[in-house]
């Protein structure tokens, strides 16, 4: 499977944000053929009342169910009664369509029936061709039969599919729907409310803020989960957050661990989003683009009361991990003897950046829960240490050794009730699920498939390196070249032993004030401007997933 994300961008002056592309460039074949009729077929949504969604969700705000971000409109679309299909002079087709839901954030599409020939490409894009994933191919397919397409930001996308006539066999697909999504969990848009973009309040806490300089490979287990589902309501999308988790045999097979109740139908489809996150502490900006697509539920404690059971799913990713983000995944540690000591919740509240909150107690459950089965978490409130909210639901707790010891399945806390109180399903009760004997209902045969008996496990780095604790983690600061220095013109070429990946460039004045924060993507050498800067001495700072780096600069004019 090959993916792409283009943005049009002057990289010289730094006006929007700039993804680099995962592989080798492919794009559509409509694009730059001027021969080709850009006049495609158009078919457009019902207008979505946003208003009335948001009414619907502020009535429904419990921990207990994901939180809702996009609508759909159910299809049956195929290459034959659909879009326009233009054969070619060599015999090739080619087909588009193109559709439009007024106001979205956020479109994208929902197959059900997909098989493509080798040779056929299909991609999705925006009409300005700034925005581009593709080409998608048979391995995207999950075992449900189903998949679902990236966003495109903004609401139009195109589809395209071109087979040449030699393919080896005719290709079909069916849209089974097109998705609109109204809540911007992305912060895509301008009218974000902005370090805590979607989240209820302003209590919570970046990971990357000193608090959680300790908790760093713990964080790089979290994930935020996107789920679309065909409901009895219909069509929607969904957020829950969740954690990779480590299994003893320390193969590093793809699991996720979060809450049942994100669940909304077994043959939903999964977007997991990974480092989702600020760049700096209190910021507004970050990395939402490393996204593995498709995922299958392997075992779920599938009840309908989250209170009669521990409320977990297990979740194996089948989507490429991406390169730009694989090497910093951590597989997290987890301990199911039962008992608890006080260390974070990791989690994506509201479905906004990666947030931490540190919990002043754990204990039993209350009268009328059974005690085996939860965890009850109370929150520092003095000072206010971050607590959880919708969106939060299956995120993971940690106990003092970074290990997992719970899932988050409901709760009363929030910013403006930190008094409030949170429920974690065990993992000791998730284990077995009171002595379950179908796999599909217990965590033992997918984490301990050998049947050890291990009660505790480390976690992993992606690379296979063992950490024990939170104390394993410290951050080096290693340094780049910068030249012209000085530079005279405001032009400045950057060079240095970096990842190719995408990260931040922060430029800092003599007085430590932030002047400018650019979104880049790191390679051996790039060039940037910074002319709009007075002349002085600056700190520039490159934020990527493993390192930080720094340099000076001055601009003398």
């Amino acid at each position: 499977m090959r993916k792409y994300f283009i943005l049009t961008a002057i990289l010289a002056v730094f006006t929007s944000m700039l993804f680099a592309q995962t592989g080798p460039a492919e794009l559509p074949y409509s694009f730059g053929r001027k021969a080709i009729s850009q006049n495609v077929d158009v078919q457009t949504m019902p207008v979505v009342d946003v208003e009335k969604l948001y009414r619907e969700d502020a009535t429904n705000v419990e921990k207990s169910r994901p939180l809702r971000t996009s609508v759909g409109f159910a299809m049956d679309k195929t290459f034959e009664n659909s879009g326009r299909k233009d054969v070619l002079e060599d015999g090739s087709t080619l087909w588009r369509a193109k559709f439009v839901s007024e106001g979205a954030v956020m479109t994208y599409l929902v197959f059900n029936h997909f098989n493509l020939p080798e040779e056929g490409k299909l991609f999705i894009y925006s009409p300005d061709h700034e925005q581009v994933f593709g080409p998608y191919t048979n391995a995207d397919l999950q075992e449900s039969g189903s998949f679902e397409t990236d966003n495109i930001i903004g609401d139009e996308l195109v589809v395209e599919y071109y087979e040449p006539s030699n393919a080896s066999f005719k290709g079909e697909v069916n849209i089974a729907a097109v998705m609109h999504t109204y809540r911007d969990f992305l912060h895509v848009s301008s009218d974000v409310k902005g370090p805590h973009g979607t989240a209820d309040g302003n209590c919570h806490i970046d990971v990357v803020c000193p608090e959680g300089q300790p908790w760093h490979y713990p964080i790089n287990s979290v994930v935020c989960i996107s789920i679309t589902a065909n409901t009895e309501e219909g069509w929607a999308g969904f957020l829950c957050s969740g954690a990779m988790i480590n299994n003893v045999r320390m193969d590093k097979t793809p699991y996720v661990l979060t809450a049942d109740h994100c669940i909304e139908a077994d043959n939903q489809t999964h977007k997991f989003y990974f480092n989702y996150q600020v760049s700096t502490c209190g910021g507004s900006t970050g990395i939402y683009n490393r996204v593995a697509n498709g995922g299958v539920i392997v075992a779920r404690s599938n009840t309908t009361n989250t209170m009669q059971a521990s409320d977990f799913a297990l979740l194996r990713i089948t989507g490429n991990l991406g390169v730009t983000y694989r090497d910093s995944i951590f597989f997290a540690g987890w301990d199911r003897t039962g008992t608890a000591s006080v260390g974070a919740g990791i989690h994506h509240p509201g479905g906004d950046w990666k947030k931490i909150s540190f919990p002043k107690s754990i204990s039993a459950p209350t009268t009328g829960q059974a005690a085996n089965k939860y965890f009850v978490v109370s929150w520092r409130t003095n000072p206010n240490k971050g607590v959880t909210e919708q969106g939060s639901s299956g995120s993971p707790l940690f106990n003092a050794n970074s290990r997992i010891i719970g899932t988050l399945t409901s709760g009363s806390s929030y910013c403006n009730y930190p008094q409030g109180t949170d429920n974690y399903g065990r993992m000791s009760y998730h284990w077995t699920n009171n002595n379950n004997s179908n796999n599909a209902r217990k965590l033992q045969p997918w984490l301990d498939p050998d049947n050890t008996g291990a009660m505790v496990l480390d976690g992993m780095l992606y690379s296979g390196e063992v950490i024990t604790g939170i104390n394993g983690y410290s951050q080096t600061v290693p340094t780049f070249d910068i030249y012209p220095n000085p530079t005279q013109d405001g032009r400045i070429t950057i060079q240095g032993e970096f990842l190719p990946e995408e990260a931040v460039c922060n430029v800092y004045n003599a007085m430590g004030q932030l002047v400018m924060s650019r979104n880049v993507f790191t390679d051996a050498t790039f060039t940037m401007q910074v002319g709009d800067l007075d002349n002085g001495i600056y700190f520039v700072e490159l934020i990527g997933s493993e390192r930080t780096y720094k340099s000076k600069l001055v601009i003398a004019r």
